[in-house]
């Protein structure tokens, strides 16, 4: 019997067949249609798009069956074999996602996972698809220049300079220009206060954006005290011995009640995908009506190890790899920045003093983990500046940054209360 598949339903073989009549009818109408034609347009005639399309590259004269006919309006033609690619992957989904509805061992909830995995993967494709057109300045100029006049508005009305997400850090937000759309990375030995750090920005950032801190190292309710006693000045070892102030960290609790309605923690599990942290994120943006937010995750390497959807048969270089990669697409797709703390080798990272180094490479089984990050942060211990214990003196090097500077911002970490401080500029 003939099984039935629904991507059948959205296929046009006279389109195809017409559209490449066409081209080999007008070999140039080829350059105009190259932007939106690809294999995958081709549900049924690849392989003669794959062939014609060799011929006109190479400058030799197509071949096609006789009794194709040239569409009567080839740009309408080809935009409608694009629609057509784009329904059979929503098409795929559908069909996917019915299998798994009358599949009763799959639980409704693998079946959410499911759906909201294959949304993400569909607009990574679409968003590739358009990835490589040739864009003309010229065309790209209206839409720069109301884009300058925006932020020119925007800074007139605030009286200060626009930037992306705040840090908090007012060395930091003039180097990167605040947090944008992108993946951030912040790298550093143990105990050099990543996740101090890491909390201290999601908190600045509270203000303007929600906040999703997915962490893989602590449990939700110590992460939440960790930023209760940074905000008290309490020490958090002292609440945990039983010697707390408790009317100092409620009265702290009152006053940063506002911060803590837009911060929100995803616990990690090997479960966890990016997918569903997505839609956690999206939830956020929905709930407080913003078009963007802050997604903190704590750590990648750790998440990439133990992801039981990028096991199969990679290595953790390569899972930590893939796992950066829908990290970026992640935070393009949500149109806010991720910021991903990850760790470094052990020669790179001094273990062993804890000092660390911030080259782009010493990244702990990253692959090309730093090509895919647009800016990447290390904290090391400054080797100029001295802090009186239990403070200890930092250095915040931006190593990448691809749209900005580099540089460095030197930081005060007090790991008893929690705490990075700027240390002012002599």
């Amino acid at each position: 019997m003939q099984s039935y598949h629904l991507t059948d339903e959205f296929s046009d073989q006279a389109a195809e067949q017409a559209i490449l009549a066409s081209l080999t009818h007008s070999p140039g109408l080829y350059w105009e249609l190259l932007d939106l034609l690809t294999s995958e347009a081709f549900a049924t005639e690849a392989d003669t798009w794959r062939a014609i399309t060799f011929a006109l590259e190479t400058g030799q004269p197509p071949s096609m069956p006789a009794d194709w006919l040239p569409a009567p309006d080839p740009h309408a033609t080809a935009q409608r074999l694009v629609d057509l690619h784009q329904r059979r992957l929503l098409a795929a989904i559908q069909e996917r996602l019915a299998q798994a509805l009358f599949d009763e061992t799959t639980p409704a909830t693998d079946i959410v996972t499911l759906l909201e995995e294959e949304a993400l993967r569909v607009q990574a494709v679409l968003r590739h698809t358009t990835a490589g057109r040739l864009q003309w300045a010229s065309a790209l100029l209206p839409q720069v220049l109301a884009d300058a006049e925006a932020r020119r508005l925007q800074r007139e009305a605030t009286g200060s300079a626009v930037l992306g997400v705040p840090t908090g850090l007012a060395q930091l937000d003039n180097l990167l220009g605040g947090l944008n759309e992108g993946l951030y990375l912040l790298a550093g030995p143990p105990g050099m206060g990543k996740t101090t750090l890491a909390l201290q920005i999601a908190a600045a950032a509270t203000p303007d954006v929600p906040v999703v801190v997915v962490t893989f190292e602590h449990a939700p309710a110590n992460l939440t005290l960790k930023l209760l006693c940074a905000r008290a000045g309490v020490n958090l070892r002292d609440v945990q011995r039983g010697y707390a102030d408790l009317a100092k960290l409620r009265r702290a609790a009152e006053a940063w009640e506002p911060v803590a309605q837009r911060l929100a923690v995803v616990e990690g599990s090997s479960q966890l995908t990016v997918a569903q942290v997505r839609a956690q994120a999206r939830r956020a943006m929905r709930h407080h009506q913003t078009e963007r937010c802050l997604v903190v995750v704590d750590y990648l390497q750790l998440w990439a190890k133990v992801a039981e959807d990028l096991r199969g048969n990679f290595s953790v270089r390569e899972r930590v790899d893939m796992l950066g990669g829908l990290l970026r697409e992640l935070a393009l797709g949500l149109r806010s920045p991720v910021l991903a703390l990850a760790s470094q080798n052990r020669s790179a990272g001094n273990y062993g003093n804890g000092k660390g180094s911030a080259a782009l490479d010493s990244l702990k089984e990253s692959g090309d983990l730093e090509y895919a990050a647009d800016v990447v942060l290390f904290l090391t211990e400054a080797q100029e500046r001295f802090a009186t214990p239990p403070a200890r003196a930092v250095d915040l090097s931006v190593a990448k940054n691809r749209h900005g500077e580099t540089g460095k911002v030197g930081l005060i970490f007090r790991p008893d209360l929690g705490t990075m401080r700027e240390e002012a500029k002599s």
